[in-house]
């Protein structure tokens, strides 16, 4: 999607601070912005007031719309810009002004701290840092967001993980409930018969001299006293383990907050990937989705071996679309070798993960690649860019 050209309007700068526009920047470092500075709600948001309907979008087609339409002055781009400079203008107000190298200094403090946001924005669209400082700042952003990859299949693990425990506290404090009604129905049956029995003891004190009686009942009585004492005792444990099932419920929706938004925030992290395998593979086309595509005819069969199960579908998008016909093994060899040997023997070309397989499934390779003279590549980063840059390489 294209925005409509808008009339030149000059910015207002903070200042005397010197500052390049959005669409002034290189194009490679705009989906970093969009995804370092920008939520989708953000983006969403500049879509509604320029009256673009958003329905039927995913979230990476508008991540895509965003980064693909700042490289030139437009009535997003502006907006972009505007609304990033307010947002920031905290961090322009403070870090504008300074030197090169008392940048530099600010961003490693930033960078341990996790803090890059605001930051970011005031680097690159600062005219005066050299290239080597913006290719600093912009090369550690980049692997931030490939570090952060890493983590989503973990935390996406122990969120599954944390659900399952909510459901078994739930379900427990649910019978410990139960369970509280039942003894509060029992004390307060044993209270009344209580009662009932000193009632009945001052009575028979009153009509009758009779000792003997008056010790049986005196003994009944003891007795349901101390089954009183040893009920509300057990009450009260009953009471603090549900507090304590109470508590241990609350932390674990927390957690499951903090998971879910980081899920989220990985799915930003391989869109913006998406984007940055454009720049890798100059010579190909970038589809609305983020999706490689390329014009030339179908270059044959890959065997992907290894490599992150959960990554399958774009290792499929991203190798069909540059013209290859693919398949995949997961480098598993519990059911012997005879699969993975069949598949090597229909590939024309062979890539074999080495951060993430089995050195059964390398082995294979190496040895039956050799034996069915199939050309191989061996990965040393199964990662989407780095494949992508594997296949560029190897059209080259």
């Amino acid at each position: 999607m294209e925005i409509n050209h808008c009339k030149s309007k000059r910015g207002q700068n903070i200042g005397p601070l010197k500052r390049k526009k959005i669409w002034e920047l290189p194009s490679n470092l705009h989906c970093s912005i969009c995804g370092t500075c920008m939520t989708i709600k953000e983006q969403i948001d500049i879509l509604k007031k320029l009256k673009i309907n958003k329905n039927g979008y995913k979230d990476y087609e508008i991540h895509s719309i965003f980064a693909n339409n700042l490289n030139q002055h437009n009535k997003l781009s502006q907006m972009v810009n505007d609304y990033l400079d307010k947002k920031y203008s905290d961090d322009i107000a403070q870090y504008g002004k300074m030197q090169e190298c008392d940048i530099l200094k600010v961003w490693e403090e930033k960078a341990r701290e996790g803090d890059v946001c605001g930051f970011f924005w005031v680097a690159v669209s600062k005219a005066d840092l050299s290239q080597g400082a913006l290719n600093h700042i912009v090369g550690e952003v980049h692997m931030m967001s490939h570090l952060n990859g890493g983590m989503c299949r973990h935390e996406r693990t122990q969120l599954k993980r944390l659900e399952e425990e909510k459901i078994k506290l739930r379900r427990r404090l649910h019978q410990d409930k139960d369970h509280e009604k039942r003894l509060k129905a029992d004390l307060e049956a044993a209270q009344g018969c209580i009662g009932r029995l000193e009632k009945q003891i001052k009575e028979l004190q009153l009509k009758s001299t009779n000792q003997s009686e008056y010790n049986i009942q005196k003994q009944s009585l003891d007795r349901l006293k101390e089954d009183n004492c040893e009920l509300q005792y057990k009450l009260q444990e009953i009471d603090a383990e549900r507090q304590d099932y109470r508590q241990q419920y609350r932390e674990n929706e927390k957690e499951k907050i903090r998971l879910e938004r980081e899920v989220s925030r990985q799915r930003e992290t391989i869109m913006q990937l998406c984007q940055e395998i454009k720049v890798l593979t100059g010579g190909q086309a970038c589809c609305a989705d983020g999706a490689l595509t390329d014009e030339g005819s179908n270059k044959g069969r890959l065997l992907m071996v290894g490599g992150s199960c959960s990554l399958n579908s774009y290792y499929r998008e991203i190798i069909e679309n540059m013209g290859w016909e693919f398949r995949y093994h997961d480098g598993c060899l519990n059911g012997g070798r005879q699969t993975l040997i069949e598949r090597l023997k229909w590939s024309d070309l062979i890539l074999c993960s080495l951060d993430v397989n089995s050195h059964g499934a390398v082995n294979c390779v190496k040895e039956y690649a050799d034996k069915l003279k199939k050309e191989y590549r061996l990965l040393h980063n199964s990662s989407l860019s780095g494949i992508a840059r594997v296949l560029t390489e190897q059209v080259g």
